[in-house]
């Protein structure tokens, strides 16, 4: 409307003169507007002596003053043009001269000026707005253009620099205080990988030993060790041993409560001989036979072979020793126990809690709980038998009756829990931990090996998956592993059909030597059955033992040389209850883990970060599948394959006529 907008890019060529021909054009349009108010505004006695002249005067005077005022506007618009000729029409040297400078500081300059010029006549026109509202009309426009062109002085820039800024309302996290710098910040989840968070432990080296003579035992006791062959403690046992004779001893002179005592020691380190020992020499001074100490196991052998070992190490005491079965009814086995109170009862948690809630066991004189492979009975509720017994013990605690020290928990495993909930369910009363380990610190897994075990690991492709009884077989006959072992598998028809197989395989391929292979999972597993086929392994009756992680706890056969994980085991806590039943009580030992494909190998290698074994490591044992496997093998394989299929289909035909 008013003119071309400046345009940094395209300079002010036309902007420049346009500005000034509008700013000209609206000031002498308000000067003629204000003498033409100052005209018709003349006092009216300048004419009242010319009153009486006539009415031709009038008639002139307003035809000469329509004359002025056409000769101004006709003035103005000559002026008008002139300017714009004047603005429009430049010379050959001007132009040459306007070239030949820098265009941008011709803009600059021409900006200048123009900004110049526009903030006078704003200013003019600022003033004359109140009194006439035709320049008040656009007066906000100049303005706007003004401000969009005006440059910021440095007064400006330091004003704006100094005024406050208001402060900003982000969403932050609130300030919190500083980390401490004096102590070491550990995971959340650290404590899930040990047991410091419950006590300062005890840390004794898996080498120590001491000769049972050198502690204070009773001569009975002694001359059972004697009798039993074992001369020297192992590093469990010395610890255990010091610290429950000195518990035993204090408490003689002063009957204050010692605390409870945690042990984590792997498997055939000696753990069942170190609790027993001091519980017969505490209770065989009793005169009244009352139940003094319950021994909780997780399976039926582990009872059948702590009280074989109670009963060897108690001749020559009055000691009643009574293990809990299901062989007989909870009523009459209720009965035997009212009517001949025991002194040590071992048992499984489930049968204990049935007895506990007919009122047939009594624990106001109890003085030792041992929980034996803790970990298992932790994980598995049993009818909730922690929460139970736990309930049973703090209702015989009557201080304003009778003052009596606490019952001493004893919590022993080859893999101790570290989970904060299942250990809470114990209500321990100072409790110590006594950790058998060749480092002088908490090592993140409490999953340790035997220190005398060797490891091997034998891995082939999955192409051979199929041959694999027949591997089996083979490497038995090439390493000269040809008793002494025992083979674990993932399930009964495993056990059953491996053993079979294995049975014929190394009767055709080696028909020089008589082999004798034996199972033991859950079809089998009656007391009778079960203790016949040990003694027989035990006695090397029978060559190879094939069995599922039923055995994998509660096995002590110190023959056992070596352990072959034919299916791997589904945790490093079921490995390490597998693997140690070898290397038992400082002897060397051997296991051998199959993998087949590159799944079972990552998997072997996941669960095996859990496992402790000192500085130690698995060691990959290379087999030439080829070399070792012929092709008369595999005939001899696929006729083994054939006889089994048949006997199988022999066994299934002959039960309906059964």
């Amino acid at each position: 409307m008013f003119g071309a907008r400046f345009d940094p890019n395209q300079g002010t060529g036309t902007a420049q003169p346009r500005a000034k021909v509008v700013l000209k054009r609206r000031r002498e349009s308000t000067d003629s507007d204000s003498e033409s108010e100052s005209e018709s505004e003349k006092p009216e006695n300048d004419n009242q002596d010319d009153s009486d002249s006539d009415s031709d005067s009038d008639s002139e005077q307003s035809s000469s003053s329509n004359s002025s005022s056409s000769s101004s506007s006709s003035d103005s618009e000559s002026s008008d043009s002139s300017d714009s000729s004047e603005s429009s029409e430049a010379t050959p040297d001007e132009d040459t001269e306007m070239a030949d400078a820098d265009p941008s500081q011709d803009q600059d300059t021409a900006m200048d000026e123009v900004v110049a010029e526009a903030s006078q006549e704003l200013a003019e026109m600022d003033e004359d707005s109140t009194e006439n509202p035709e320049v008040s009309k656009h007066l906000s426009i100049f303005l706007k253009f003004h401000k969009s062109v005006q440059k910021p002085t440095e007064n400006d820039l330091d004003s704006s620099d100094e005024e406050p800024q208001e402060p900003t309302q982000d969403l932050k996290p609130l300030p919190q205080p500083e980390l401490p710098r004096d102590k070491r910040l550990s995971s959340t989840t650290t404590h899930l990988k040990n047991l410091d968070w419950l006590t300062e432990p005890i840390y004794s080296s898996t080498t120590n030993t001491k000769p049972f003579s050198e502690f204070a035992l009773s001569p009975f006791m002694a001359k059972n060790l004697e009798s039993l062959n074992f001369k020297e403690a192992f590093s469990v046992q010395i610890e255990v041993l010091s610290l429950l004779l000195n518990d035993i001893s204090q408490n003689r002179i002063k009957p204050d409560l010692q605390g409870d005592l945690l042990v984590n020691a792997s498997t055939g380190s000696g753990k069942t001989l170190a609790y027993l020992i001091p519980i017969i020499e505490d209770l065989s001074t009793r005169i009244v036979p009352r139940v003094r100490a319950i021994i909780l196991v997780p399976t039926k052998p582990l009872i059948n072979q702590v009280r074989a070992t109670l009963a060897s190490l108690s001749k020559g005491t009055n000691l009643l020793i009574t293990s809990l079965k299901n062989d007989i009814s909870i009523r009459e086995e209720g009965s035997k126990l009212t009517a001949n109170e025991p002194d040590i009862i071992i048992s499984t948690p489930g049968r204990l809690v049935e007895h506990l809630l007919d009122g047939t066991i009594s624990l106001k004189s109890l003085k030792y709980l041992v929980i034996d492979e803790a970990d298992r009975l932790l994980n598995q509720s049993f009818q909730g038998w922690a929460k139970v017994v736990i309930s049973k013990l703090e209702e015989t605690k009557d201080i304003s009756k009778e003052w009596k020290i606490a019952p001493k928990k004893l919590i022993f495993s080859a893999t101790l829990t570290t989970d904060s909930g299942k250990l809470s369910a114990l209500k321990f009363q100072q409790p110590r931990l006594v950790i058998i380990n060749d480092r002088k610190q908490l090592v993140n897994e409490i999953f340790n090996v035997p220190a005398q075990l060797n490891e091997y690991k034998i891995q082939f492709g999955v192409a051979k998956a199929s041959l694999k009884p027949l591997i089996l077989a083979k490497f038995l006959i090439n390493y000269g592993k040809l008793s002494n072992v025992l083979i674990f598998t993932k399930s009964n028809e495993a056990s059953l059909r491996l053993s079979k197989l294995l049975q014929l395989l190394l009767t055709k391929i080696y028909p020089n030597r008589d082999f004798e292979v034996a199972y033991i999972n859950s079809t089998n597993n009656k007391t009778s059955v079960r203790a016949k086929i040990l003694k027989q392994f035990s006695t090397q009756k029978v060559n190879v033992l094939v069995a599922t992680d039923l055995i994998a706890r509660g096995i002590d056969i110190l023959s056992i040389t070596d352990i072959i994980n034919y299916d791997l085991p589904n945790s490093s806590r079921e490995y390490v209850h597998r693997v140690g039943r070898t290397a038992r009580a400082n002897q060397a030992g051997n296991a051998y883990n199959f993998c087949v494909g590159k799944g079972e190998s990552k998997w072997f290698r996941t669960f095996m970060k859990d496992v402790g074994r000192g500085e130690k490591k698995i060691e990959d044992l290379e087999m030439d599948i080829k070399q070792i496997v012929t092709e008369n093998d595999e005939d001899i394989y696929r006729d083994c394959l054939g006889e089994l299929e048949k006997e199988v289909f022999n066994r299934a035909d002959a039960k309906p006529s059964e």
